[in-house]
């Protein structure tokens, strides 16, 4: 631990700490890979102590109904001693059902590994060494070779993984940038001798990719190594002897999720913008034929359904703040809560018949699990857990609830509200999180229900966490990791806590997601601020005691909101884009993003990116802005954090601070940061709301278990992680999500 917070003297600070800690003591399913057998779950776990693999059983009432043959109970040793401190991650079967490839990165400096553990005997055996970061596991239909998707030492990742170069030593000195530095590749490697060749087209660099076997896999690329380049990605075919690539399909937005079909003839690829969820675009490969499938939005993952007609797609997505899954364009299941995989977005595994369906399941009120269900049959989409990781999870004194509203053009906006469990019934403004109809239509949230229409609503200091991206999303969750993980402590602490997806987010289809293209901090800011004024006007948050948090972009609309408007008490602007004209010249993301996004007046040039900028804001009469930044961020570089709190000091209006965390980049991982950034924003709420008035925040003391875990998430909430020292929680790595705290 790098920081040290002093012990907290009020009941509200001494709530977000201890939330804050606890949520440091959460294990992390990362991702979950059934066996094609049905009978086993690899999970790669990311927990207080390390990030390592998992193996899980199906319950035999389950597995049994798709699955057949000897070595039913056969002992799984599990894994290798871990003792040497090396994460362990990407978990990907081999036909056999019994060998296990993954990944190990060891604890100091040096190149990842990949290694194959067999899983009855806990013998594991070096493959190869792999020639950069592994960020793409992928193994041939026949499990003869595998295909590695690999980062150079110093190539920049962007702020979905942390915004820090990747190093496989120690950092050089002098750094060295020079164009075509950092490029990400593809390696086939035969799994029976360890022979790693190069495989793809020299010039572009990978930054997706699918493949089942043989010479033809199917990616994203572009020309650009630098993060920005992927905004400019191109889906191709790869020509893995010849080492070439052919254009397939060049898109209107960016691409990710690529799949191809068993028999080669069919690949996919999810459209979108910026972190995409998206719609599928197929392609026949051997006509080069197109097609959108605009009957599904949202989509983060795809597979074919190599059992059902050509170009049958499975798809997984995104359903408001919930998750979905479908197949061949039909919705199949949908809920509340979130499924998550590797970049924490919806995924799906599924054993070699398509009868069971592995994920990891997140859900308010129960923490996130590995889960299996049936694809199909009377418990089709019953999502029964098979880990415990998280099994003394704590229970948070809060309770989450839909929030619906309307912003001032009329459109119709969705977020979240967290309540302090001792907070009076809310007069209307919120349905319940957890509806299970596939189709239901969330509660309009005007009027107040016949049940709270005559119980006087309690006006609460009112903290409004704004999300980055913008194509991303607050989704129903045990613990809400975006804006450092303060959700879930503001709320404990008593605060009123609004998650909000203004138009910009993902999770309502394309043109929700698009209606931002040309008018960042435009109509998506009056999206947030008509959240508040709806929340005012039932009675429910205190218009004196409101503040504005925000992380990346959502930490750019809460810089203008705190420039342009007198709304809030308070703000916190955490690792934003604060001026435009500087941040096109020194993000790696700078002139993708930005172009992407339309920011600015194209015809004005360079001076048309001011006027959007939060260092040149004005309108209001000054709001007290804390400001908050990793000193190693690469997507928004430091100096936007300096150059919106030298700004704000000028104008001399209201206090500003700054803190600079050495080590950071744009997400924060140190415990010891995280738990002091969080003491310090309580400290400038409570100093900038007026405390005399403070809320009835949760009394100091443990916090009691959640629900144990059920086999349906709508019906039983729960689950949790042993407690184990804060102080060595891991980093994230290539190839493996970082816990909670890592979003946008």
């Amino acid at each position: 631990m790098t920081a040290t917070v002093a012990p907290p003297q009020r009941p509200a600070a001494c709530a977000v700490l201890r939330t804050r800690e606890a949520m440091l003591r959460l294990t992390h399913p990362v991702e979950a890979r059934i066996s094609p057998d049905g009978r086993t779950v690899a999970v790669t776990a990311a927990g207080p102590e390390r990030t390592g693999l998992v193996l899980a059983p199906v319950p035999e009432h389950l597995c049994g109904a798709t699955t057949a043959g000897p070595g039913r109970d056969e002992p799984r040793r599990g894994l290798p001693d871990d003792s040497d401190g090396a994460a362990r991650h990407s978990p990907r079967w081999l036909p056999d059902s019994r060998t296990l490839l993954h990944v190990v990165e060891p604890a100091g400096a040096g190149h990842p590994v990949l290694a194959a553990l067999d899983i009855r005997t806990g013998d594991v055996r070096t493959v190869a060494v792999a020639p950069g970061a592994v960020e793409e596991l992928l193994v041939s239909d026949d499990g003869l070779r595998a295909l590695l998707l690999c980062a150079e030492d110093g190539a920049e990742r962007d702020g979905m993984n942390l915004g820090l170069p990747v190093r496989l030593g120690e950092s050089p000195s002098p750094e060295r940038f020079a164009a075509g530095r950092g490029r990400r590749s593809v390696w086939t490697v035969d799994l029976a001798d360890g022979t790693l060749r190069a495989a793809g087209p020299a010039g572009p660099t990978v930054w997706n990719v699918a493949w089942r076997g043989g010479d033809t896999a199917v990616a994203t690329v572009s020309d650009d190594p630098l993060p920005a380049g992927y905004y400019d990605a191109r889906f191709v075919a790869l020509d893995l002897a010849a080492r070439t690539a052919r254009t397939l399909y060049t898109p209107d937005g960016q691409l990710a999720a690529p799949a191809i079909s068993a028999d080669g003839r069919f690949a996919a690829v999810c459209e979108g913008i910026s972190i995409v969820a998206g719609r599928p675009v197929l392609v026949d490969l051997t006509t080069g034929d197109t097609r959108t499938c605009a009957d599904v939005e949202d989509a983060t993952w795809l597979r074919f359904d190599d059992s059902a007609a050509p170009g049958t797609l499975w798809y997984a997505g995104w359903d408001g703040t919930g998750s979905r899954v479908g197949r061949a364009g039909t919705r199949l299941w949908s809920d509340a809560v979130t499924l998550l995989g590797v970049g924490f977005q919806p995924t799906l595994s599924l054993d070699a018949p398509g009868g069971l369906a592995a994920t990891v399941l997140d859900a308010p009120g129960r923490a996130p699990e590995a889960v299996v269900a049936p694809t199909e049959g009377p418990d089709a989409w019953n999502w029964t857990p098979v880990t415990s990781l998280n099994a003394d999870a704590p229970a948070w004194p809060t309770r989450t609830t839909e929030a619906v509203w309307h912003s001032a053009d009329g459109r119709q906006i969705h977020g979240l509200l967290l309540h302090p469990t001792d907070s009076t019934a809310p007069s209307g403004n919120t349905a319940p999180s957890g509806n299970t109809a596939p189709d239901a239509a969330p509660a309009d949230a005007t009027a107040p229900t016949d049940a709270a229409a005559h119980v006087a609503p309690v006006p609460r200091p009112l903290a409004v966490l704004v999300h980055g991206g913008p194509a991303w999303l607050w989704s129903s969750s045990y613990a809400p990791g975006e804006v450092l993980g303060l959700a879930p402590a503001l709320a404990a602490a008593g605060y009123l806590v609004l998650l909000p997806n203004p138009r910009g987010s993902t999770g309502r289809g394309r043109e929700y997601a698009r209606a931002v293209v040309g008018d960042v901090g435009g109509g998506d800011l009056d999206d947030v601020l008509s959240g508040v004024r709806h929340l005012v006007g039932l009675g429910l948050a205190d218009p004196a005691r409101t503040a504005v948090l925000g992380h990346s972009y959502g930490g750019h609309l809460a810089a203008l909101a705190a420039a342009r408007t007198d709304v809030f008490a308070a703000a916190v602007v955490a690792s934003a884009p604060t001026d435009w004209l500087s941040f096109t010249h020194t993000s790696n993301i700078g002139g993708g993003y930005d172009r992407t996004y339309r920011i600015g007046d194209p015809a004005a040039g360079p001076a048309g990116l001011l006027p959007r900028s939060a260092v040149f804001a004005r309108g209001g009469s000054g709001t007290p802005t804390l400001l908050v930044h990793g000193a190693e961020d690469r997507v928004t570089p430091v100096g936007q954090a300096h150059e919106l709190h030298r700004s704000l000091l000028r104008a001399g209006r209201a206090p500003s601070e700054l803190l600079v965390y050495p080590g950071e980049g744009h997400e924060f991982t140190d415990p010891g940061h995280l738990l002091d950034v969080a003491a310090r924003v309580e400290a400038w709420l409570h100093t900038h709301l007026d405390p005399a008035a403070a809320a009835r925040p949760a009394a100091c003391g443990s916090l009691p278990a959640a629900t144990p875990v059920g086999r349906s998430p709508a019906a039983q909430p729960g689950a949790a992680s042993p407690a184990v020292p804060e102080d060595d929680f891991p980093r994230s790595h290539s190839g493996t999500a970082t816990p909670a705290e890592e979003h946008r």
